[in-house]
């Protein structure tokens, strides 16, 4: 008898933990999509142009995704690439929005398109979506992108391009071969290939200043890390205005050829 009652009183206290549980996920879910409505709207957008790839519960398992070079991301693990915020932050709304707005297509294999056809209004149910799947009780703070140099210090970019080792996974010639892209893998486990970056669309934007917050915030879920406190400001512009320069004249090589 006195067993039992054990046992009723430890089910007991689980079901109080898992109810806890919920109505936590549930208390967070309000706060981060407040407007019923534009989650309702998303989520039938969702279903419509999400799914196929991200999966209906947005784990990245949709039926279209075993079909991708890369996978598309899981959503519900809360952790992004793009984002204007520190590594290890939530992004803010409006880096959500500029994602499915340009697309993140990029010379490693990634192929989610842009969504610039929808309205905006439509967009911006979408990132309630989101929002709602990675459980995003709050945002990042952007980082301040400090002023872009007017003299290019590109033998300083190079230098920090070697010291910080870029070349292991992106190659001495940024073409995304180095010794380490052929092992690379996502923090899911998943195969992801190191990005040209002399070729292609850089993820996030292609404007000098979209690429200095990638190497300082990083692209988390990814082994790109983030180089702030590795690199200072001035050496990250210079590591950015020397890849420009190598991806400007691998463009301009390539016309030649044709």
């Amino acid at each position: 008898m006195k067993l039992a009652s054990l046992l009723f009183t430890g089910l007991a206290l689980i079901f109080a933990a898992l109810v806890q549980f919920a109505l936590t996920k549930h208390a967070v879910a309000q706060y981060v999509s407040p407007d019923p409505q534009a989650l309702a709207h998303g989520q039938e957008l969702y279903a419509r142009e999400c799914s196929a790839c991200h999966g209906a519960e947005g784990e990245g398992d949709g039926p279209g995704a075993k079909y991708l070079s890369q996978r598309p991301r899981n959503l519900t693990l809360g952790v992004f690439k793009i984002r204007s915020t520190p590594t290890g932050e939530f992004p803010t709304a409006q880096d959500l929005f500029d994602s499915i707005t340009h697309g993140l297509a990029g010379s490693n294999g990634a192929q989610m398109p842009s969504f610039a056809s929808l309205s905006e209004a439509d967009r911006w149910a979408l990132v309630e979506v989101v929002r709602t799947f990675a459980w995003m009780d709050k945002e990042g703070a952007p980082v301040t992108v400090p002023p872009r140099p007017e003299t290019v210090n590109l033998e300083l970019g190079r230098q920090v391009y070697e010291r910080l080792q870029c070349a292991a996974c992106h190659g001495d010639e940024g073409d995304g071969d180095g010794a380490s892209s052929l092992t690379l893998k996502d923090d899911d486990r998943r195969r992801i290939f190191a990005a040209s970056l002399v070729s292609g669309s850089y993820k996030g934007g292609d404007a000098p200043e979209e690429v200095w917050t990638r190497f300082y915030t990083g692209l988390d879920g990814s082994p790109m890390p983030s180089y702030a406190g590795r690199a200072s400001h001035e050496e990250l512009w210079a590591l950015t205005e020397y890849l420009l320069t190598l991806r400007a004249e691998a463009g301009a090589s390539q016309e030649e050829k044709q």
